[in-house]
């Protein structure tokens, strides 16, 4: 057995290894902090996820999983709300303004960015699963008087695990009020939705040989036994190379050895 033969047989049995890791990209495109908050969700609902940068994305991140438990990972990633919709904030709105914007368009540009910082923010309190911020602002009519005018108003609406808001409604209309000149706190509705856990769905068991384990677990102990089967193949092949080697070398110096005696006696 040559030493081309051995090695070509090692990098078949790393293809089949390879083959077994078969998983499935279910998020890309992520910041880091949303790559990591959707790895604790996939912890918490049962399923393995590896992260690593996103070859199409520069500085950006993606999510693979077990093509098995792909069904249940995007599931899992939709009840808490990830990754977060992109909400424009004021600098991106008031970019996609036209070549002449009118007083209207500006203040509604102003409007969807003010909105969308604060859904980020309200995002950032750990428990809140999504926010949606709606502004209503009245244009100013310089005839009417200031008892007359309408006045800006808000309304919130936040998503969030467990039974109570964790942000106090009061501390969500100071925020929005904050945000919008004119705007007073209570002319901010806030309303929340507790969105209780979904529960895990019994794992199903898995035969592996005498081994039960789940089917999440399933992948991870295929890669350990593919892992351990090449390994050992190759040291296999090595020593029947080098036992090989080892004979051809004793039957030549057998020969030589003869050699040498037939020499010797004539």
């Amino acid at each position: 057995m040559h030493l081309g033969t051995v090695l070509r047989h090692c990098g078949l049995a790393l293809a089949a290894f390879a083959t077994l890791g078969c998983t499935v990209p279910i998020a890309m495109d992520l910041g880091e902090h949303e790559a990591n908050q959707a790895l604790v969700a996939l912890e918490r609902a049962g399923v393995y996820a590896h992260k690593q940068p996103d070859a199409g994305h520069e500085g950006r991140w993606q999510l693979e999983v077990a093509r098995s438990d792909a069904a249940l990972a995007v599931t899992a990633l939709t009840d808490e709300s990830l990754p977060a919709a992109p909400a424009p904030g004021v600098l991106q709105a008031l970019g996609q303004g036209s070549l002449v914007p009118s007083r209207t368009l500006e203040q509604a540009q102003w409007l969807a960015g003010t909105a969308g910082d604060l859904e980020a923010t309200l995002r950032a309190v750990d428990g809140v699963l999504s926010a949606r911020v709606h502004l209503a602002t009245p244009a100013r009519d310089v005839l009417a008087s200031d008892s007359a005018a309408q006045k800006p108003s808000a309304s919130v609406l936040i998503r969030h695990r467990g039974a109570t808001l964790p942000i106090a409604p009061g501390d969500v209309q100071r925020l929005v009020a904050g945000a919008v000149p004119g705007l007073v706190p209570d002319a901010v509705g806030v309303i929340s939705a507790s969105v209780p856990p979904r529960r895990q769905p019994d794992r199903l068991l898995a035969q592996l040989g005498p081994i039960t384990v789940t089917q999440t677990s399933l992948l991870p102990l295929k890669l350990v036994l593919a892992a351990a089967s090449v390994m050992n193949l190759c040291l296999l092949g090595l020593l029947g190379w080098f036992w090989t080697r080892h004979r051809r070398a004793r039957a030549r110096l057998a020969e030589l050895e003869r050699a040498d005696g037939i020499a010797g006696e004539s």
